[in-house]
């Protein structure tokens, strides 16, 4: 019984030493497990503050642009306020022009109006006399003009309603030009 005794003994042993393995290795396990859960949760840590940190730089991107498109928005009223201030000066500045047109249209008119006027007053007032000369002159009667200050061929022919070539004939003149004193033949038409 004695071996008995031993040999369950040593068993006893045997399955104690087995059973203190196993432990020792669930041990282990357990140790290497609780060692791969916290490198896990502080790569979840790690991951939690980044996600954090992304978040923030999404809101802090969001408001700049949020902040942006205020400004574009901005710019764009002022432009199309610009715009429309530029166009109503533009037709301002059309509708001064025309109306500058009109008023120096009117101008150059009454000038003309009262130079004819003018003209037309002096010519009756100073009746010309017919004149004889002793210079060979196509026949006829003239008038006798003296020239004044500002006055050109063309104007004293409108003046006497004849041509200016009739002038230049009856006073021998090869050219336009005439002097302030000079007397002029005008041929009576």
């Amino acid at each position: 019984m004695k071996n008995y005794f031993f040999l369950f003994s040593a068993l006893a042993l045997m399955v104690l030493l087995s059973a203190c393995e196993t432990t020792s290795s669930r041990n282990n396990q357990f140790a290497s497990s609780n060692q791969d859960i916290i490198e896990l949760q502080n790569d979840v840590a790690v991951l939690k503050r980044k996600m954090t940190n992304s978040r923030n730089n999404t809101v802090r991107i969001m408001k700049h642009i949020s902040s942006l498109q205020s400004q574009i928005n901005y710019v764009n009223d002022a432009n199309q306020q610009q715009n429309k201030t530029i166009t109503a000066l533009n037709q301002q500045l059309a509708k001064e022009r025309t109306d500058r047109q009109v008023a120096l249209n009117k101008v150059v008119e009454t000038v003309a109006n009262e130079t004819t006027k003018a003209v037309n007053a002096i010519a009756k007032q100073s009746k010309p006399k017919p004149v004889k000369t002793s210079v060979a002159m196509p026949p006829g009667a003239y008038y006798e003009h003296k020239v004044e200050s500002g006055q050109t061929l063309s104007a004293i022919a409108r003046t006497y309603k004849v041509s200016v070539n009739d002038i230049k004939t009856a006073n021998h003149l090869k050219s336009n030009i005439i002097r302030i004193g000079q007397v002029l033949l005008i041929p009576q038409k």
